[in-house]
């Protein structure tokens, strides 16, 4: 069987520190991104996030003049998949989001 890739857009192997909120919670977790498009991102995070919860994912490496992605302070985002990474003491978790609106790269 072959593989069909059904992504919307181009994604980008990124590997930087974030931290997010369930939306308007103002309750900050670590994470690491993994990769981002227009559409959204993927990160990694000790904490299984169901899908359709809504996120706020801040950058932590935000800079004004910076090449997406963290030339924005945030993407406010929704769960569209939450997949176990390791099992054990922490799990980690790789969870993949869409932005609420796309972004341009």
């Amino acid at each position: 069987m072959t593989y069909v890739e059904q992504r919307s857009y181009k994604r980008y192997n990124y590997v930087t520190p974030v931290t997010y909120e369930y939306f308007s919670t103002n309750t900050c977790f670590g994470a690491v991104m993994h990769n981002h498009c227009m559409g959204g991102m993927c990160f990694e995070t000790n904490y299984a996030i169901p899908k359709g919860v809504e996120v706020y994912i801040k950058m932590t490496n935000y800079t004004p003049e910076a090449a997406a992605p963290e030339s924005r302070k945030g993407y406010r985002a929704e769960v569209r998949w939450c997949q176990a990474r390791k099992a054990g003491d922490p799990s980690t978790y790789r969870i993949g989001v869409n932005y609420f609106e796309p972004v341009l790269l």
